[in-house]
């Protein structure tokens, strides 16, 4: 699919070490302080540049904002094609891969994962739901064809939504990702499972169940 471009020409020029530590500087401060609190000399601190050098690679702080919302993007594209449900032997083996890797991503790209928290806000209008659209859409048709194959086979309800299925899981797998980047959301889990902060979070028992959630409402399974 083809990337939108935010970036001036002279950020293709640098090196990709430097690329790298502006990308992940700004990942890390605009999810620590929001959009709107977010400084490009904040950023370019971190990425331990000047500001001059920061806006000689993008015009605004908002392009260098859709920038990493794009990198995003393409991570979400990167984790559905590892997913890829279409090889899995049932819905629920492609449920509980699902799961795991919502957990594995979260924790490996955390600032990633409070950046899409970010963009669930209504503090970044009016170009925040370009983006998020933008990020929901891989998801969206890769839950459409899961179900849609689930139901030419059987194995779920014959009068279930479809459209409202997809909705269902996906919002599932957004409180699961959100579970691990956000202190409220990991200490709300943490008190439903009755765990102390310094217990190891039990993920067979937190997969195990969320399968069990989504395929006693969709599916045929008794």
């Amino acid at each position: 699919m083809k990337r939108n471009i935010y970036h001036k020409p002279t950020f293709e020029k640098t090196t990709q070490e430097r690329q790298i530590k502006v990308y992940w500087a700004a990942i890390s401060i605009f999810s620590q302080k929001g959009y709107e609190a977010a400084s490009v000399q904040d950023i370019a601190q971190k990425a331990g540049l000047s500001v001059g050098s920061l806006y000689s690679y993008f015009a605004s702080k908002e392009d260098l904002f859709k920038a990493i919302a794009e990198m995003g993007y393409a991570v979400l594209e990167q984790i559905v094609t590892e997913w890829n449900p279409e090889k899995e032997d049932s819905f629920r083996s492609a449920m509980t891969k699902l799961f795991r890797m919502t957990l594995e991503y979260s924790r490996k790209y955390p600032d990633l994962s409070k950046l899409y928290l970010l963009l669930t806000t209504d503090s970044l209008n009016p170009y925040s739901d370009q983006l998020s659209k933008q990020m929901e859409t891989s998801f969206r048709s890769a839950y459409a064809q899961l179900l849609e194959n689930a139901l030419n086979n059987n194995e779920l309800r014959p009068d279930l939504d479809l459209e409202m299925a997809g909705y269902f899981i996906d919002n599932t797998v957004v409180m699961l990702q959100f579970s691990q980047t956000s202190k409220y959301y990991q200490n709300r889990l943490r008190q439903y499972l009755g765990l102390s902060e310094n217990e190891k979070m039990p993920d067979d028992r937190v997969v195990e169940a969320l399968v069990n959630y989504v395929c006693d409402g969709l599916t045929n399974e008794k």
